[in-house]
């Protein structure tokens, strides 16, 4: 019997959380159910490309990308995206961020397969607000949305009349025989690390200011995970006698041998929609200070496993952050409280398995 061929696609140019979701949900796909076969559809990005070849996914570089990138010629490229499609034999489409929802909600028409659409954000709403009439348009062309969070799908709804079936929330999950306790230092210096690609909507300048406050009177050393255009500017942040509190490490193969040796996880983007780096940081253990965006509050409970700080609120990031530095009990206690919240709520297999089972229902019923 043939399998199912799922088609994955997605543009991006710097790898983040979107980018790992989509690399995962591919292998669980492969890996738990025997009529399904993954297929990533990209531009050529070599992260991906590197990914797909690591993990043995089939991947192919979808031509066109002139026609992509330009709105008025949108519908030339959703012509032979679709044709293309037919002759790849994907039977199902499921696009990942903004541009390839609306772009690959008339390709799925022309190939006439059914079209999920991951929107991993909202900041492209928010950017442009206009671009909400796109999403909904590819509703009535018969794509189902995803939302990675609650917070997400009442923002999408808010925006747009969408129809009650045409958007569900599936949670970002991990893999949590991977996320055993962390190996904190728990001694001097005391450990902050943030993790996410370094592009201004993250605001890691205020974590840097923050750390930079807090070390003339603790001893603690900022570690900055990540890589983007934003990196020289940050580094110009750090005064030369301080080079030895900020750290930027780059991207790591292995972030998660990173949040065992740490302390405390912060993030605090002005935007998000599931933030995956603070479900590892929770899940790995971590007690967390995050802004009070997006899909955070429903990772992290204030008070319980961490502080949400309103975005921006530097006074405020700097209070919690000194409240975890200097009561080792409460970065024990909400570390644990963290880590069991994460389970119940964003495991890999749960999640994905509802990924299966939409699949399931589209092609199927």
């Amino acid at each position: 019997m043939a399998q199912t061929r799922i088609g994955h696609f997605i543009e991006t140019e710097i790898a983040g959380g979107a980018e790992q979701v989509l690399i995962d949900l591919a292998r669980y796909a492969n890996s738990k159910t025997h009529n399904f076969q993954a297929v990533v559809l990209h531009f050529g990005h070599p992260w991906i490309a590197e990914q797909c070849e690591s993990h043995g996914l089939e991947h192919i570089a979808v031509p066109f990308y002139r026609n992509f990138k330009s709105t008025i010629r949108l519908p030339l490229f959703a012509w032979e995206f679709g044709r293309w499609l037919k002759k790849q034999r994907i039977d199902l489409l499921h696009s990942h961020l903004f541009g390839p929802v609306t772009g690959g909600a008339l390709a799925a028409t022309v190939a006439r397969i059914p079209h999920v659409g991951t929107l991993h954000d909202v900041y492209m709403i928010q950017e442009k607000p206009a671009r909400i009439h796109l999403v909904w348009l590819a509703t009535l062309f018969g794509t189902h949305l995803v939302t990675v969070s609650k917070d997400m799908e009442e923002f999408y709804r808010s925006k747009a009349p969408f129809r009650k079936h045409s958007i569900t929330t599936i949670y970002n999950g991990i893999d949590f025989n991977d996320a055993s306790a962390t190996e904190s230092s728990e001694g001097n210096p005391l450990s902050i690390i943030c993790v996410g690609r370094l592009v201004s909507l993250k605001n890691i300048d205020l974590i840097i200011r923050a750390t930079l406050l807090l070390a003339k009177r603790s001893n603690v050393q900022l570690y900055i995970l990540g890589e983007g255009p934003e990196r020289q500017n940050l580094e110009s942040l750090v005064p030369e006698d301080s080079k030895d509190i900020i750290h930027f490490p780059g991207v790591s193969r292995d972030v998660l041998a990173w949040l065992r040796k740490s302390d405390i996880f912060v993030q605090f983007s002005s935007t998000e929609g599931l933030s995956r780096s603070v479900i590892e940081a929770t899940a790995a253990g971590l007690p967390t200070v995050v802004s009070d965006v997006g899909g955070n509050r429903e990772i992290v409970e204030h008070n319980w496993t961490g502080f949400v700080v309103p975005s921006g609120d530097s006074e405020g990031l700097i209070e919690s952050i000194s409240k975890l530095l200097n009561d080792s009990e409460l970065r024990h206690n909400m570390g644990e409280r963290g880590k069991q919240r994460a389970k119940k709520l964003f495991s890999r297999t749960i999640n994905n398995d509802q990924y299966i089972q939409l699949y399931q229902q589209l092609l199927f019923h």
